[in-house]
Formats: C-alpha cells, structure tokens, sequence
C-alpha cells in the first residue's frame, strides 16, 4: 500500500510538471506493459522534438560588375544534431558549395530560400554562392537590395560610385579599390553606377539638392569620357609595343619565353580586376599557389575559381600541373623572372 502510495505521488508530481497521465492511467498503463517500455514512453513524452536552424556568425556580399553577387557566410551548428538548416539570400542560386570547419564538403538539398545541411559532428558550417537576383538595374543605375537578420558587410564593384543609401552604415573603408560598407541588420539598399574613374567614392547626398537628383547621369557621361580617354591612350601605346602572343580568344602582353612581369600583366586592359588579384597573391607567394589555397584566400568555390584558373591559361600566364593529386597554380616563366 505504501509502494502505491508513493507511486502515485510521483506521478501526481509527474502530472504537475507538464506530463500527460493521470496516476489513474499511469497505473493501467504500468500493469498493462513492463516497466522499461513505460519508462521509455515517459522520456519520449518529457523531451521536446528538437530543431536545429543555423546560427550565423559573418555574412559577406561581394558584388560584381556584371551583376552577380557571391555570398559567404559562417554558421554554427549543434554537432549532435543530424541537418542544420540555413536561409538563402536570392531566388536563384548557383555554384553552391558547403564545408565544415575543417574545409569537407557536406551534403545540401534546397527547398526554395531553405538549404537542408548535413552536419552532424560540425559546429561550425561555411557556406558560399553565387546570385545574380540581389541587384537590378535601372538604366545606369545599379540597386542592390537585402533583408539580413544580422549586421553583414557589403563589398561594391572596383570602381563603383555610391549615389544612395538607406541606412547608415556602422563602418565603411576602401580596400584594394573596393568600398567595403559594415551595416546593420533589417532592411538596407544601395544604389550606384559605375564609373572607369581610378578610385571609388561615395557622394553626399545630404548635399545634393533635389534638383540633382539626375547629376548621377552627369557621372556617367563623365565616366564614359574616361573610359574613351583610355581606350584611346592605350591604342595609341599598343601601336609601338612589341609583337604579341594571341592564344584563341585573348590577347597577353608578354612576349612567348618572356620572363614574368607582374607590373605588364596588372596593366592588362582586358584583364579583369578579380583575375589581376589572384595573379599578385600567387606572385607574391613565391609564383606558384594550390588552387585549394586560391579558393581559400579568396572564398570562391570550387567551379568559380576553376573558370578563373582557365581564363588566366588561356591568357597563358600561368600553368596548370598536378602535385600531390591536387592542381598546382604557377605563373609562366616565373623561374627565368627569379634570377634575374
């Protein structure tokens, strides 16, 4: 009678915190099953269903001249649990490519803006993409738009020229040509042209009049003067340069067994810029880089960094060999270069 007693004040007590039997039931149920069954069910009906959705860490907007933006972010994750789930920013997404802390891939599956990863035993999770629904373009103007849950920077196009902003941003720098803007969570757009002027620059609009508002076009035709400028500068240099190699579609500076010029190849007009940079980081590693050091360095995926390895082949300005079962990124001619 005392063990009846005490049982049926347990599970009074069971009751009150949230459980679903009376001590009635419990008993019915006890004598109908064994005790470890029971014992499970009371488990099972305490612990709530759990759901894992990511929680980011950085977010990162790199925009392109062209119109596409490569997106990376870093989330953490529950290592215990199987999948977490992340929210993708734009309609369309292209050039996927998730890992771990450790730089493994993992596997995805996308459902419209929700991508499903596969991360059991990660805390942490790096994702990268790219997108072309983030900007739009009304004539000579550019917008890029964003809802972000989190601060995020924005990284604009080299010669980019800001016109406006939504929101004011925490922090903001110019980096290698590119304005790198630090901005806080909730909605924010951007709106901007670009230019061929040498150096980006953002215009106080709380300075503009507002019967201005059409100067951006004044810009443009500026930047289009430029730009003609220096199509026609540069012809004129071409004329008195050496014989040149031309491969299929591209035209290099260098002449066939020429030493590496690094200073030739940044001078490159129809070079593009995000190219000319990965040139100068394998030129100041010595001439040659892994291209998994590439993809890290710059945080493009695996397809990305492929194609721009190729275009930099076709200008024949680097060689493509294999060292350890990977592909070893070297510049041509770069040994004659080093002696001299």
């Amino acid at each position: 009678m005392n063990q009846e007693s005490a049982c049926c004040g347990w599970l009074e007590d069971s009751k009150n915190d949230g459980m679903l039997l009376s001590p009635t039931e419990a008993l019915i149920l006890m004598a109908r099953v064994p005790l470890a069954v029971f014992v499970l069910i009371l488990l099972a009906m305490s612990v709530p269903l759990q759901h894992s959705f990511g929680s980011t860490r950085t977010l990162d907007f790199f925009l392109f001249p062209d119109g596409s933006t490569h997106v990376t972010y870093s989330l953490e994750s529950d290592p215990f649990l199987p999948d977490t789930e992340v929210s993708l920013y734009g309609d369309s997404v292209e050039n996927l490519v998730a890992e771990d802390e450790n730089g493994f891939p993992l596997t995805t599956q996308s459902e419209k803006n929700i991508l499903q990863v596969e991360t059991l035993g990660s805390s942490n999770i790096l994702i990268n993409y790219d997108t072309y629904s983030l900007i739009s373009k009304d004539g000579k103007i550019w917008s890029f738009e964003i809802d972000s849950p989190v601060e995020f920077n924005v990284v604009m196009p080299e010669n980019s020229v800001i016109v406006g902003m939504s929101t004011f941003p925490i922090d903001m720098n110019v980096d290698s040509d590119r304005t790198k803007i630090l901005l806080p969570s909730g909605m924010a757009e951007i709106t901007y042209f670009l230019a061929v002027a040498e150096s980006s620059q953002v215009l106080p609009t709380e300075e503009t009049p507002a019967s201005e508002g059409d100067n951006s076009m004044m810009y443009v035709a500026g930047g289009a003067a430029v730009a003609i400028a220096a199509i026609a500068a540069i012809a004129l240099k071409m004329k008195n340069k050496p014989k040149q190699i031309v491969s299929t579609s591209q035209t290099t500076v260098l002449e066939k067994n020429e030493p590496f010029n690094i200073e030739k190849v940044l001078e490159m007009p129809d070079l593009r810029e995000d190219d000319k940079e990965i040139i100068k980081f394998i030129h100041e590693n010595g001439g040659s880089a892994l291209e998994s050091d590439l993809r890290k360095k710059f945080l493009l995926p695996r397809t990305t960094m492929w194609r721009a390895v190729k275009r930099l082949e076709r200008y024949e300005l680097i060689e493509i060999t294999k060292k350890d079962q990977q592909n070893l990124i070297k510049l041509t001619n770069v040994e004659d270069n080093k002696n001299e």
